[in-house]
């Protein structure tokens, strides 16, 4: 311990024997610091300087009228208006042809052209085939990495204002609509609710509509008969004046009645008559009698002439014979009158019966139909006729129609009303499910809400709430732990580029362990004040924001110290070799560590490393103390570079001896070139 104290103090007193050195060992101190000052300030605000980066905008928009409600838009101008008013981008308003040569040729690092037709194609939202629209967005790749990133993301915030204030101004017109739906839903809730009872009644009333609908097949089946009878009418409307001859006819044995009802009564005094009739015959009976007994007298005269005859007399006998012929002739006419008589009495005694019994039985009630008869043709002949030609007039005019109707009526029945009753039950069944899922009464308090505030929810439905935890109010304060390790480690690496790490030892009177640690010693005093300096200025001249500063000081000095002994140790071991050794390492930690892009973000090569280098854990610790410290991941991180530390120590000690002699001849071979040192 001796000689590596030796070793030690014979360095600062060589340092301080030579100014120009002790210049150097200072500068080696100062160095890193200003790297990370210089490289923290520059990234202090990068986002606050945007208005630096060129954004050409190029308005072409025609404007358009919102079919909604008839309002004229042009987003284009809107758009302009408002990028007049933002600050983040450098926006120039030029035309296409400029906006396209402008970023052409890097006087501008990117363009917006809004097309003719992009308020045309915003509104065709409320159109049935909406289109959308498309801003134009051109920029220069090749003037700057970050900046297209920039414009770009400027890019994206024009379209999300945009896409609010139209989603803002479309929902006022349809949250609007919605409204004035809502009170008319509301005003025609009676009637609604009456369609709604009227659809479930004509639901209930399907079998009826199909019991009509066969009835009109029926009644179509029937037409034929019911054109004949319309012809029937028709002749029937020809045959009025037959029925008015018939009419007056009636009239005319009503007014005899009077006449036929007198003859009626002489027909019953003749009935009462009809004795003395009959005796009319008897006396016809009694000369018949009387004859025969005259013509017996004439007779009995006769034979008593022929008997005188016969004796000689005949004086009367001539008298007697033609008064007997006369007589017989007459008693044949009186017996011929007799039948006929008879025949005729007894032919107008039931005449007369027959008339008497018609007087008394059937004339009352004839009387009474001629009465009833001559009514009807006073009173309702004048009517029917009417009517008879109504219907003839019905038949000519309105059957056809009719018959054309009832086919009408017949066809639906037969090839639309299936489908008529299918609609209406789904009707029904939906107005069921609506009644059962939907209250029409909260749907009506819904489309009442207020337009304004559904428009503003719509436009910004989602409110991003942001909860900073472990707050970092800069940019530059936020890379601090990034460039302080940095600088510390780049520190390290000037430190053995610049100072020797191994010691002149003619006597050969220390050992490789010995001379390791002594002069390690140096360079952890000169990385632990670069620690110092790198840590305050941070705080107390460039001001970063560090939550916890003692440990943030303390931290990166625990840091350089770790940094020194891999860097000296891979110097100390592999000569120049190590040198390389830790550039290359310093490439492949600012890769893999994940200090300044997330290392998910990195291939899968650097994502492997990314547990084994010690940036990971230093850049961890110190982001601790700047936005807070959490004691597992600070003892977690420690134990991981403090492993650094031991590695180091074993790979020095175990290799530094076996690797002296080879390193030393290959630093005097490299020497002998005269062109490394």
């Amino acid at each position: 311990m001796r000689k590596i104290w030796s070793i030690y103090t014979a360095d600062w007193k060589n340092i301080f024997s030579v100014p120009t050195v002790a210049l150097l060992i200072v500068g080696l101190m100062l160095l890193p610091s200003a790297y990370a000052w210089f490289n923290i300030k520059s990234m202090w605000d990068p986002y606050g300087n945007t208005s630096g980066i060129i954004v050409a905008v190029a308005d072409e928009d025609n404007g358009a009228v919102v079919s909604l409600t008839k309002q004229k838009i042009n987003v284009g101008e809107e758009t302009v208006k408002n990028l007049k008013k933002n600050k983040r981008l450098g926006w120039v308003f030029v035309d296409q042809k400029e906006a396209l040569r402008g970023v052409k040729h890097g006087d501008y690092y990117a363009y917006l052209i809004i097309p003719k037709d992009f308020s045309k194609k915003i509104s065709s939202i409320l159109e049935e085939n909406p289109e959308k629209p498309q801003i134009v967005f051109g920029v220069n790749e090749k003037i700057n990495a970050v900046a297209p990133k920039i414009a770009a993301t400027g890019a994206t915030g024009v379209t999300a204002q945009i896409s609010e204030a139209f989603i803002k101004t479309v929902g006022d017109a349809i949250f609007s609509a919605f409204y004035k739906a809502g009170v008319e839903l509301e005003k025609d809730l009676p009637s609604i609710f009456s369609v709604e009872n009227q659809i479930f009644e004509l639901e209930k009333a399907l079998p009826q509509i199909e019991e009509m609908g066969r009835k009109a097949i029926e009644l179509e089946g029937k037409l034929p008969e019911i054109h004949e009878k319309g012809q029937q009418i028709i002749a029937m409307e020809q045959r009025i004046p037959e029925l008015d001859q018939v009419g007056e006819s009636i009239l005319k044995v009503e007014a005899s009645l009077p006449l036929v009802r007198d003859a009626g009564e002489q027909v019953l005094a003749m009935q009462e008559r009809l004795n003395d009739i009959s005796r009319t015959t008897a006396i016809i009976n009694d000369v018949v009698n009387n004859i025969t007994e005259i013509e017996t007298q004439i007779k009995q005269a006769m034979d008593s002439v022929n008997e005188a005859s016969q004796s000689g007399t005949t004086t009367n006998a001539e008298q007697i014979t033609s008064l007997y012929n006369e007589l017989m002739n007459i008693h044949g006419t009186i017996q011929t009158t007799r039948t006929d008589l008879q025949q005729k009495v007894d032919q107008v005694t039931g005449g007369i019966n027959t008339a008497a019994d018609f007087v008394k039985d059937v004339f009352p009630t004839v009387e009474q139909k001629i009465h009833k008869a001559a009514d009807f043709v006073r009173n309702d002949l004048p009517k029917v006729k009417s009517d008879i030609r109504e219907a003839a007039d019905l038949v000519r005019t309105k059957l056809p129609a009719a018959e054309q109707a009832i086919h009408k009526a017949a066809d639906f029945a037969r090839n639309d009303l299936p489908g008529f009753e299918e609609k209406v039950r789904y009707a029904a069944d939906r107005l069921r499910q609506f009644k059962g899922s939907v209250n029409i009464y909260d749907l009506i308090e819904y489309l009442k809400h207020d337009p304004n505030k559904e428009s503003s929810f719509l436009a910004k439905p989602i409110v991003l709430k942001t909860e900073r935890i472990f707050p970092i109010p800069n940019y530059g304060s936020a890379m601090t732990p990034f460039y302080t390790m940095l600088a510390l480690w780049v520190g390290g690496t000037l430190l053995v580029s610049s100072l020797r790490v191994d010691v002149e030892d003619g006597e050969s009177q220390y050992k490789h362990y010995q001379i390791y640690f002594g002069r390690l010693l140096t360079f952890l005093t000169i990385s632990i004040l670069q620690a110092v300096i790198v840590s305050m200025g941070d705080l107390y001249i460039i001001y970063a924001y560090v939550a916890d500063k003692l440990w943030f000081v303390l931290f990166s000095i625990f840091i350089s110290i770790v940094f020194t002994i891999i860097i000296y140790t891979l110097c100390s071991v592999f000569g120049n070799i190590g040198k390389a050794l830790s550039i290359i390492l310093l490439v492949l930690q600012i890769s893999s560590s994940g200090a300044t892009f997330p290392v998910s973000l990195t291939p899968s090569f650097f994502q492997t490393l990314h547990p084994f280098m010690p940036f990971t854990y230093a850049v961890s610790i110190l982001r601790e103390t700047v936005g807070g410290t959490i004691k597992e991941i600070v003892v977690k991180d420690s134990l991981f570079l403090l492993t650094f530390v031991g590695v180091s120590f074993l790979v020095a000690l175990a290799l530094k001896r076996p690797l002296g002699s080879w390193i030393h001849r290959t630093a005097e071979r490299a020497k002998s070139t005269k062109i490394v040192s």
